[in-house]
């Protein structure tokens, strides 16, 4: 390709832009297709619903469809909005507290995680549809604590100031204002953002597969890293900590290993928080 200066310049400038929000405006998450295909099962007695859960739940979860589908109805027999917040959980409230100490689960005093969730879908009111409803949770708590935290961290850490051109203010109160019909048509998210693209882009550009930024974590608890949880996730070191059941970590490590459940997400969450507890709470000198 033979750049002008402006295009060098321009080619430059991009470099420097992230495009967090297009998925949170704009739909184009699984996430968003599963939404829409409630309406082929939701309708159903809560008791096939969760006859629906439990069917898919005990497929051997390292086979990627069988995950997936497991994901889909993972939620199925709960209310409307809970539902939609169950989309954005990795474990069930009742399998993390089988994880904790009775000293740690004391100290949660009943706090359920998904409250916040759904006391902001409260307010809004009956006639705001499914997917609107998860645009929303998408845009207060997806981006504000997980994407744009991480994409913050890791462009401050190599002094990079990233932009996100697709959360200007006037843009995502457009957004807003556009048709659901648009945004999600059929299992294509974005849809209204493609097609304004089109004459800018080449096709297999705006249409190719969805790439996400995840890293193998299913695999690296099984294999790579499995000597590290073990070890940071030793019976010692989890009484040590007490903020775990040694017993229910070991079980879910042992089950997730076996394909019974998809643990790694969980999994890879108590590592973090082990090492993180390692580097700043049992370090004096980073305390002070």
């Amino acid at each position: 390709m033979c750049f002008t200066s402006a295009n060098w310049r321009v080619s430059r400038a991009l470099k420097y832009c992230f495009p967090a929000g297009g998925d949170d405006l704009f739909t184009g998450y699984r996430r968003h297709r599963a939404v829409q295909l409630e309406r082929y099962w939701s309708w159903l007695p809560v008791v096939a619903r969760h006859g629906l859960e439990r069917g898919s739940g005990a497929l051997d979860q390292r086979n990627p469809f069988s995950r997936r589908l497991a994901k889909l109805f993972s939620g199925a027999g709960l209310s409307s909005d809970e539902r939609l917040v169950n989309y954005f959980v990795w474990s069930k409230e009742a399998a993390l507290l089988a994880l904790y100490t009775p000293a740690f689960r004391a100290e949660l005093a009943g706090v359920a995680a998904k409250a916040p969730m759904l006391e902001f879908l409260q307010p809004l009111g009956v006639d705001v549809p499914p997917l609107a409803r998860m645009l929303a949770l998408e845009q207060r708590f997806f981006l504000a604590d997980h994407n744009l935290p991480y994409t913050d961290k890791m462009s401050m850490a190599v002094g990079v100031e990233v932009r996100v051109p697709f959360l200007d203010l006037d843009l995502v109160d457009f957004a807003d204002r556009i048709p659901l019909y648009l945004r999600q048509r059929g299992q294509e998210g974005k849809w209204v953002l493609k097609k304004a693209m089109e004459p800018y882009l080449p096709h297999d550009v705006i249409y190719r597969p969805k790439t996400g930024f995840g890293a193998p974590l299913r695999r690296w608890m099984r294999h790579e890293l499995k000597e590290l949880l073990g070890d940071l996730l030793s019976v010692a070191s989890l009484k040590r900590r007490g903020l775990f059941d040694p017993v229910a970590v070991h079980k879910l490590i042992a089950a997730n290993q076996a394909g019974r459940v998809d643990g790694a997400y969980t999994l890879f969450s108590l590592l973090c928080i082990e090492i993180w507890c390692r580097r700043f709470v049992d370090t004096p000198e980073i305390r002070k």
